[in-house]
């Protein structure tokens, strides 16, 4: 990966100048403009106390930021029930994503979610849930998909960044493509306790390396610029998921991360990534 990283940085004169930016940086000014600024955390205090032990959530997500050199960390306002979470979400407009537990004081998260959707609020919601016997119930029932997307809470804070920057990458990703051709991995996981494992160390990783092939000549803002430019992360649990962004952006893809079993045609195919490799 690293290789390819490298080799798309040296190009990236060449590919502003095909794409008409005289000044490479501008071409850069352009990229992620769907960005999360402000988030909505709907939590019991307990779970707030869980998410805590180690300090406090926005405090560490925003030293993450400014660590990987990320732009502008998003707000983080906290409520405990459905009932003031769509107030604030009716009234300010502001919100760009809703985490909720399972634990909402007075409704059913899945409730809350149905009621969002019911309500035309268009806000992604994604569950943040602890691996318990109550989450495992409620994946078996399948009454998930009301969700746009579901992580476990495993004790690491860079789950909250993992969570935003795959929406953001989703929310860019086509418009990012067409501007200057930036280059994607596929992750194709239907596990969430694995995918909400791997997928906070996946990132830390990619901005690394993106920090690291930044010319330490260029000035910070020019850096946060560059930041955009990294390989977009597409995480997939269905093999038809997968596919659709592999045929429309395989061009860019720079490699493709995949377990073996997962959902195919609407069953577990425990070929499912053997078939995907020779697709």
């Amino acid at each position: 990966m690293s290789v390819e990283l490298s080799q798309l940085d040296k190009t990236s004169d060449s590919v502003f100048v095909e794409h008409g930016y005289g000044n490479r940086f501008q071409g850069f000014q352009n990229l992620m403009r769907l960005r999360i600024r402000d988030i909505l955390l709907v939590s019991s205090l307990y779970d707030l106390y869980l998410f805590e032990e180690d300090g406090r959530l926005y405090e560490l997500i925003r030293h993450e930021y400014l660590g990987l050199q990320l732009s502008h960390s998003p707000e983080l306002t906290r409520v405990s029930t459905a009932k003031d979470a769509i107030m604030l979400a009716e009234k300010e407009k502001r919100f760009d994503l809703i985490i909720t537990t399972l634990h909402v004081e007075d409704m059913h998260a899945v409730n809350f979610a149905k009621l969002i959707k019911k309500k035309k609020i268009d806000i992604p919601i994604v569950l943040l849930a602890f691996d318990n016997r109550e989450l495992k119930n409620l994946l078996l029932q399948k009454n998930t998909k009301v969700f746009d997307n579901i992580f476990i809470w495993q004790g690491d804070y860079r789950i909250i960044i993992a969570i935003i920057k795959s929406l953001e990458d989703k929310l860019n990703l086509e418009h990012d493509t067409k501007m200057i051709g930036v280059n994607n991995i596929i992750v194709i996981e239907d596990n969430v306790r694995y995918y909400s494992s791997f997928m906070p160390i996946i990132y830390s990783e990619v901005l690394n390396q993106s920090r690291r092939l930044i010319s330490e000549g260029i000035n910070i803002t020019h850096r946060f610029l560059r930041m955009r430019s990294r390989p977009k992360i597409l995480l997939c649990s269905t093999y038809e998921e997968a596919s659709k962004y592999f045929n429309k952006y395989g061009e860019y893809t720079l490699g493709i991360i995949s377990d073996v079993a997962f959902p195919r045609k609407g069953e577990l195919d425990p070929k499912a990534g053997l078939k995907f490799s020779k697709h």
